[in-house]
């Protein structure tokens, strides 16, 4: 066995930790969701403490958590020269962007968003969500595929409304857990079957906000350009426009909401959002700070009041981009990252009412209403936002009919004698 492997993997960071500690003893106060239970000879059970005051190089650790094993020899690459230089950039950037550099934050912009993909992959829930998808995988092969996954969400988090509030006026603090870049869904409760266990509420549907602790003090809050800016009217479970992962897209490095600073009641909220979606561990700089739900005074739907970013600052973000290149060449992009505009020729009429069971289903099947989408939940059903592709085939269709003059009475015979090298040259 190589006796120097890393073999305790931290999945959090003890850099990151620290940031979250008692400023003066440096440790923190760790809650377990599920402490251990041991059942003695006579059938008593003892349930181990829940809390513990522990320094940060104790917490959120687990053996062999990346560690790849061959025969008797242990292999900890991973630890070391991958999540080694990840969290080398990943450190410097989460301090500059919770300080405010903006230089920094320029320069470590996308190093910032790598690190926060990372992290939200390489916590056991996030080893367990790509489990969930390929229930076969060794331990090798899901290190090799939580690599292949990475910066997956940043193209989308690039195109975010960007938030950082502040808990500088508040008594209480935000917390830290092990699993600390959180989703947020207004309609998805914890129970409910997005949030089952290891799933999250996915990052591309509309009403979804992804939320990060930076430390105790200050926090970042993301959210979807379309809700951000008509959060009441929107429907928070369909995908975003133009959702996709990876790819490219521009965005300004600068652009970010720094304005708000939460009252007690507000970082409570978060610190509430923050433990739901939590896996066994929530630590904390006092004992206090670890029991949200107790002292928070709304529903989970109130959450989203205090994630939502203040109306008057979204002039930071949207709007199309046109640059032009010393070539003569140009490159445009709108607001949600499409190289071609939003295609307004094809979006659909929508109906002034709802449907009846016998009216011609929206989604443009050519099917009554109770015979195609009417028991469909709306997140399933083809759009009907724009025209569908066998919609677009019949325009396409109808408008060749009309050229040919298929719809005055003509005949194909007819069409294939007025057709010929003359009458192509001239309409070309």
């Amino acid at each position: 066995m190589n006796s120097s492997a890393i073999r305790q993997n931290h999945y959090v960071p003890i850099w990151y930790q620290k940031g979250f500690a008692n400023g003066r003893s440096a440790s923190l106060h760790v809650l377990d969701l599920d402490p251990l239970r041991t059942v003695l000879g006579d059938g008593r059970i003892i349930v181990g403490r829940p809390v513990n005051i522990r320094a940060p190089k104790s917490c959120f650790w687990a053996p062999d958590l990346y560690t790849t094993k061959l025969g008797s020899i242990y292999n900890d690459d991973i630890e070391k020269y991958f999540f080694g230089e990840i969290d080398n950039l990943g450190a410097k950037a989460v301090r500059a962007f919770a300080k405010n550099d903006l230089r920094a934050m320029h320069e470590m912009f996308q190093q910032f968003f790598q690190y926060l993909d990372a992290q939200k992959l390489r916590t056991p829930k996030g080893l367990d969500w790509i489990r969930s998808s390929y229930p076969r995988l060794t331990q090798l092969t899901l290190m090799i595929e939580m690599q292949s996954l990475r910066q997956m969400h940043c193209t989308m988090w690039y195109e975010c409304v960007r938030e950082i509030v502040s808990a500088e006026n508040s008594d209480v603090k935000f917390i830290v857990t092990d699993h600390p870049v959180a989703a947020y869904n207004a309609i998805c409760p914890p129970d409910s079957e997005m949030c089952r266990y290891p799933s999250d509420p996915p990052i591309e549907l509309v009403g979804t906000q992804t939320v990060f602790p930076l430390d105790a003090e200050t926090c970042l809050v993301l959210s979807n350009l379309e809700y951000a800016k008509d959060p009441d009217n929107v429907d928070l479970t369909r995908p975003r426009t133009h959702a996709r992962y990876r790819g490219k897209t521009i965005t300004r490095t600068d652009a970010f909401i720094r304005k708000r600073h939460l009252t007690r009641d507000e970082v409570i909220s978060i610190n509430r959002l923050l433990k739901a979606r939590a896996c066994k561990y929530v630590a904390a700089g006092k004992e206090d700070w670890l029991y949200p739900e107790k002292s928070h005074p709304g529903g989970w739907s109130d959450i989203g009041k205090t994630l939502l970013p203040p109306k008057d600052e979204l002039w930071h973000f949207g709007g199309e981009i046109i640059i032009a290149y010393a070539d003569g060449t140009s490159y445009y992009q709108d607001e949600f990252g499409r190289t071609t505009g939003p295609h307004e020729h094809l979006r659909k009429k929508q109906p002034s009412k709802p449907l009846e069971r016998n009216d011609q289903c929206g989604c443009g099947s050519g099917r009554k209403f109770k015979n195609c989408c009417e028991r469909r939940q709306k997140e399933d059903r083809p759009s009907w936002e724009f025209y569908s592709i066998r919609e677009r085939n019949g325009m396409f269709i109808n408008a060749m009919k009309n050229i040919l003059g298929l719809d005055d009475g003509k005949s194909w015979d007819d069409v294939r004698k007025d057709l010929s090298d003359e009458i192509g040259r001239a309409h070309v």
